[in-house]
């Protein structure tokens, strides 16, 4: 296979990592909190690595022209920014991001501010960030920085695709945990006082048994849930609502439950 494909790969990979990493420090600094951004499990956001292709690709001829390297950076990422908002609102049902709040935004997409910016990198990018990550890869053996680069991103992809699956997913695990309900509330139903006690026993096992399933369930899916929230805070759909709702209402029973000394 021709080696530009392998570099292009190295350099997807690179900047996906370093996309995560510049956009988690501004965050951080910006909201005062540690934010782990990103829609994937690991650290790398793919919309910087496919950026910097896009930019390899068609900027580097005006390295040497400023303005015009400013201009086509601002447009060209820009309109990135916008395709891949309206891709993840149409897979997803919602946005990831929201601008409707900054002056000179479009649908609250693109916002003037971000395309500013998007020029700034693209100058920096060409002219400086990527000659220099050029240099320091020239001390390593191009094989075995192609092998490293084809692992990471097969695990970058299976990634994507196990967060898209559980994110699609949200609706199915909520409606198991409503049946765990149900199921509790059948059994709890069961138990009166004509029963033998080694009969109540048994379904107050069961009953426990059933809440725990259904608390391990939402642990696992408001950890999910919370993390993109905090790294995408303009989702806003009834799910992520609920699930949210969810743990605070749990959380709310737990304690009650600690005051009574049950």
């Amino acid at each position: 296979m021709d080696n530009t494909f392998f570099h292009l790969l190295t350099y997807f990979v690179i900047y996906s990592f370093l996309g995560w990493v510049l956009e988690s420090i501004v965050r951080t600094i910006c909201e005062r909190k540690l934010i782990n951004t990103g829609f994937l499990i690991g650290p790398f956001c793919p919309i910087y690595g496919f950026g910097a292709i896009i930019m390899l690709l068609f900027l580097s001829e005006f390295e040497n022209n400023v303005i015009l390297l400013f201009l086509i950076s601002l447009i060209a990422l820009t309109l990135w920014e916008y395709i891949v908002g309206v891709f993840l609102e149409k897979l997803f049902k919602t946005k990831y991001w929201d601008y409707s709040d900054h002056k000179f935004n479009y649908k609250g997409r693109i916002c003037l501010t971000n395309s500013l910016a998007w020029g700034v990198l693209g100058v920096l990018f060409i002219r400086y960030i990527h000659p220099f990550i050029v240099k320091i890869l020239e001390y390593v053996d191009f094989k075995y920085i192609s092998i490293a680069a084809t692992i990471i991103a097969l695990i970058l992809l299976i990634d994507a695709i196990i967060s898209t699956v559980k994110i699609k997913n949200i609706q199915s695990t909520l409606q198991k945990i409503e049946a765990l309900n149900e199921q509790i509330k059948e059994k709890l139903l069961e138990i009166t006082e004509k029963e033998k006690i080694s009969a109540n026993d048994n379904i107050q096992n069961l009953v426990y048994k059933l809440k725990e399933r259904r608390n391990k369930i939402l642990k696992r899916l408001y950890r999910r849930t919370y993390r993109l929230k905090k790294a995408f805070p303009a989702i806003d759909t009834k799910e992520f609502t609920e699930i949210l709702n969810k743990k605070i209402e749990f959380k709310h029973k737990k304690v009650e439950k600690e005051k009574k000394g049950e």
